[in-house]
């Protein structure tokens, strides 16, 4: 439930309104011109509120709701809870989340700047670029308008940012470029050196890091993220990728398009991760190998070789996930029955 303290809603909107988003419409015999304040979940919705049913085992509190309006796939129309009206939608999660954007868009800047912020004159920020206590902005960076960048954060020298951006506190961007509409959270790290060495027995011999981050437009970084600077090519997150808190992503790597990786998961060096990957929690991939587009690696999978395009691996190490479980259900009756398989 959003506490007012800490968000406000903005609106109200008539159900014809929402009811514009794709994929939307409203139940015949719906009077459009109804009024919705807030979204809040089936069971603290009240007059007013618009919640959504995404999942049958809240049924129960669906036909309990006190809601104004609920978004739910045609099949509930059997089954209304009196005063409720509906808003039909294949895909009922998808379309709160737009809706709820709605009433809780972005915060876009304002234009302030607090006076402990350190600013260099070369320094090049668009309109309503909204910068916290003691941000660091080095020489020759470029921010787009409407950015907001959070207490402590350090741009350093020559970075780019477009427009519509927000990066958390504590982050730190270098060598690196950044699209428009990208949200960076609190204390992810982008541009680091890479793990790049020559191994000898009296000094290792540092490889010069010498690439850069690009990283492409409406994409998420979580908190505490880090992304190392190639070692030569760059690395590369493509548009619409979202990646969680708490990721390691070594040098070179290429990321997709429409990716989603899940906390903790770690992607070593140069490895290629095509569009539309989604990778589970805690997994490892290891370094020079490639995703194919589409494929699925399951939580605290570990990677040690190419994925083909569009298939699901599991275990460690990562296979194809039916036969990781088949294996796994062989290795519970071997030990079950001492050892033998009858």
């Amino acid at each position: 439930m959003p506490d007012q303290l800490f968000y406000r809603a903005v609106g109200p909107f008539s159900l014809r309104v929402l009811a514009e988003f794709p994929d939307i419409r409203l139940a015949d015999g719906i009077d459009p011109e109804i009024m919705i304040s807030d979204v809040k979940p089936l069971d603290q919705a009240g007059h007013g509120d618009l919640t959504f049913l995404s999942n049958p085992k809240y049924e129960g509190e669906f036909l309990k709701t006190r809601a104004t309006a609920c978004i739910a796939i045609e099949k509930v129309l059997d089954k209304i809870p009196e005063g409720v009206a509906i808003l039909i939608a294949k895909d009922p999660y998808k379309a709160y989340a737009r809706i709820a954007n709605k009433f809780y868009p972005p915060v876009l800047g304002n234009g302030n700047i607090h006076p402990t912020a350190i600013v260099a004159s070369s320094a090049n920020l668009g309109e309503n670029v909204s910068i916290g206590p003691y941000v660091v902005i080095e020489d020759d960076v470029v921010i787009g308008e409407n950015t907001i960048i959070g207490a402590h954060s350090v741009f350093r020298r020559g970075v780019r940012v477009g427009t519509d951006c927000r990066i958390g506190a504590g982050v730190l961007l270098s060598y690196c470029f950044i699209g428009d509409n990208v949200s960076i959270y609190n204390g992810a790290k982008i541009g680091q050196d890479g793990f790049g060495f020559a191994p000898d027995p009296v000094k290792h011999v540092k490889i010069p890091q010498l690439g850069r981050v690009i990283i492409g437009s409406n994409v998420e970084i979580g908190a505490n993220t880090t992304i190392d600077k190639g070692s030569g090519p760059d690395t590369v997150i493509g548009d619409n990728s979202w990646i969680d808190n708490m990721v390691q992503i070594a040098h070179n790597v290429t990321i997709g398009k429409g990716c989603i990786i899940a906390a903790q998961t770690g992607i070593s060096g140069s490895t290629v991760v095509e569009d539309f990957v989604m990778v589970g929690g805690q997994a490892g991939l290891a370094g020079h190998i490639r995703i194919g587009t589409g494929a699925q690696i399951s939580a605290k999978s570990g990677v040690i070789s190419d994925v083909p395009a569009g298939m699901t691996y599991a275990g460690y190490p990562a296979q194809p996930r039916r036969q990781y479980f088949r294996q796994i259900a062989i290795l519970s009756k071997l030990a079950q029955n001492k050892g033998s398989v009858k």
